[in-house]
């Protein structure tokens, strides 16, 4: 075997791999990585029909008119592929081309595929020897025409709009224009050397390899394209500086959504929502930015045409939908947005979506507009704050309750309490929407009181112990664990209703341990003297440290949903999930693992050792009679 054919051999090895690799790493709904899959599958067709010719006359022997047939559609995937590759390059920089370029290009390329398919009849460009080998004619300079502005066009695409890219990525398409010319002139000026297809294998590795990731671009569980992919379309976006267009939507109401109808149907909501925008405006315009937050790119040459696009795509979610045989109702706000105008970095981006939040749909369901969403937000804020007011003065707040399950003693042995209101004029209104606008303009102390004295006028009708209850957990607020008087507050409290400590639980989410901890740990210690424990509350979500709960006098340490999710979907994730559960019990503090939602999951933490579970699949979180109705249905 001619040695030169080693390197074919290694060309179709390397590209059957790299074919493999791709479809299972690197297949993500964008236009560029589409074309780059076609790209590969090319080199891959052109390398294995280069190793047939290589073999030809050493293993059989082609008639002549077959071997020029095969060879001419050798060389038309290669015109293919080096016209393709310009197109990739194009795509990437997102740069677009001037129409009377596009097409002098388009031009050329049907020029290019005349003169090799024409070659079949007329040999003008290469003709074949008696013994298979390819000749090169004197007219085939009648490609170079084609084949010389295609390069200098490709290198001029990279040295203006290079930027656009990283510069590893760059310097790999950089490396897929030269390579593969340098390696075909080689082999045109060294007989019996067949290099051509080993040089195009490398250069396409090097593009392959700096090519975006679909673990690192798509969000694996609805399949959409994810947060990173967004950032990175933004920053292009604006590096352009010409007008472009996304809508920023979201589900309202995310906690209560999954409460009401549970994490599996949530989540088939989320990919369903992604199917449904995609069959309108394609999967590669679709970005999933977690929490039930999406952004959805538009292509239209105006901004009245993305207005109706963007009210098209509304209309189409806000819908009934039916999942699980289950029908859901969802709540959807949506904003277009106009780069630049709109948009001056990522986090403006974020911060529309926060003013998403708290947006009620519009009358007519149609999008809000960016440079009005401000304002309206600002509305929507004083309204919340007037509703707040109105609800303390009218006492519109309900403590509902939430079962916790002990998984020793095999039943329900505390539960949560969780504030809920409803305003006459706006109708219920979230906690996600008003905790937040309570704690910045201070109410949050006066809710915070309302909660301890409902839960304290329960405990006082109601004898928990017949129901089998230890105690209750109550939410302390950020702004509440940061007053000094907070322990005489309860004390007071507590007294009024003859209310014994160890029937509460105040829970303290890690955020606020992060502001002064001097006061907190003064105010926990004094809390503590009344009988009363706590709860390290949403452990996990960010600002854990083990030096809090070695400081700080926690009984329980409450796992965030989260981690309990994401672990029963990565298997680092159950190793971490198990990790913390050790570290917690050898600290001699229990656990509570908040949103249990299946028998699985059920099962699987109390092997863990976990002694309490909470989440909608013992209950969502009720009103008080429902919920003691529901204890004595269990007991």
């Amino acid at each position: 075997m001619n040695n030169s054919l080693y390197f074919v051999i290694s060309a179709v090895i390397l590209s059957f791999t790299m074919l493999a690799s791709c479809y299972m790493k690197y297949r993500i709904p964008t236009k560029d990585n589409k074309i780059l899959i076609i790209l590969i599958w090319l080199v891959t067709v052109s390398s294995v029909i280069d190793l047939f010719l290589g073999m030809n006359e050493k293993y059989y022997d082609l008639p002549r008119n077959v071997s020029i047939v095969v060879n001419t559609f050798y060389v038309l995937l290669r015109h293919l592929g080096m016209v393709i590759y310009a197109f990739y390059i194009v795509l990437t920089t997102r740069q677009k081309v001037p129409i009377w370029l596009s097409y002098a290009l388009m031009a050329l390329n049907i020029y290019g595929i005349a003169l090799i398919l024409g070659n079949i009849k007329l040999r003008w460009l290469f003709d074949i020897d008696e013994h298979g080998g390819y000749i090169a004619t004197e007219q085939i300079y009648m490609y170079f025409a084609v084949l010389i502005p295609f390069l200098l066009f490709s290198i001029e695409r990279l040295i203006r709009f290079g930027n656009m890219v990283d510069w590893s990525k760059k310097v790999s398409l950089y490396m897929f224009v030269l390579v593969p010319y340098l390696c075909a002139w080689l082999q045109y000026q060294v007989k019996g050397l067949r290099i051509e297809s080993f040089g195009m294998m490398v250069a396409m590795l090097w593009v392959y390899l700096n090519a975006p990731r679909i673990d690192r671009m798509t969000d694996p569980s609805t399949g959409a394209l994810n947060q990173y992919a967004f950032s990175k379309k933004v920053v292009a976006m604006l590096e352009k500086k010409q007008t472009g267009y996304a809508v920023v939507l979201r589900f309202r109401d995310k906690t209560d959504m999954q409460n009401r109808y549970g994490l599996e149907v949530y989540k088939k909501l989320m990919r369903e929502t992604v199917y449904l925008i995609a069959s309108k405006v394609g999967r590669e315009k679709v970005y999933y930015l977690q929490d039930g937050r999406f952004a959805i790119e538009i292509t239209k040459n105006d901004e009245e045409e993305a207005k109706k696009t963007a009210n098209e795509l509304l209309h189409m979610l806000q819908k009934t939908w039916k999942i699980y045989g289950k029908d859901i109702e969802v709540w959807l706000v949506a904003a277009l947005l106009v780069f630049p105008e709109d948009v001056r970095g990522i986090n403006d981006i974020y911060n529309y979506l926060e003013y998403l939040e708290i947006m009620p749909s519009l009358k007519d369901g149609n999008v809000y507009e960016g440079k009005h969403l401000d304002i309206a937000y600002m509305r929507r804020y004083d309204e919340i704050e007037r509703a707040i007011d109105r609800a303390l003065q009218y006492t519109n707040f309900d403590v509902y309750f939430q079962p916790i399950f002990s998984t020793k003693e095999r039943k329900i042995v505390a539960a949560e309490a969780l504030l809920r209101m409803y305003d006459e004029e706006m109708g219920f209104v979230s906690p996600e929407e008003f905790i937040p606008i309570a704690e910045k303009n201070g109410r949050i102390i006066e809710i915070g009181h309302l909660v301890i004295e409902r839960v304290c006028q329960f405990l006082q009708r109601e004898d928990i112990k017949k129901y089998g209850l230890h105690y209750i957990e109550v939410n302390l607020s950020v702004v509440e664990c940061m007053q000094k008087n907070l322990p005489e507050e309860l004390e007071h409290i507590m007294k009024k209703y003859n209310v014994d400590g160890s029937q509460i639980n105040l829970e303290i989410t890690e955020t606020a341990l992060i502001e002064n901890q001097e006061i907190l740990l003064e105010n926990m210690q004094k809390i503590n003297e009344m009988g009363i424990t706590f709860s390290l509350d949403d452990y996990g979500t960010g600002y854990s440290t083990i030096t809090y709960m070695m400081t700080m006098p926690f009984k329980i340490v409450k796992i965030d949903k989260s981690i309990l999710w994401s672990s029963f979907e990565n298997d680092k994730a159950m190793i971490a999930l198990c990790a913390s559960i050790n570290m917690i019990k050898d600290m001699e503090m229990e656990i509570v693992v908040e949103g249990i939602e299946s028998e699985e999951m059920a099962d699987k933490l109390s092997e863990l050792g976990c002694e309490y579970l909470q989440g909608f699949y013992f209950s969502r979180p009720l009103p008080q009679e429902e919920f003691l109705k529901f204890l004595a249905k269990a007991m």
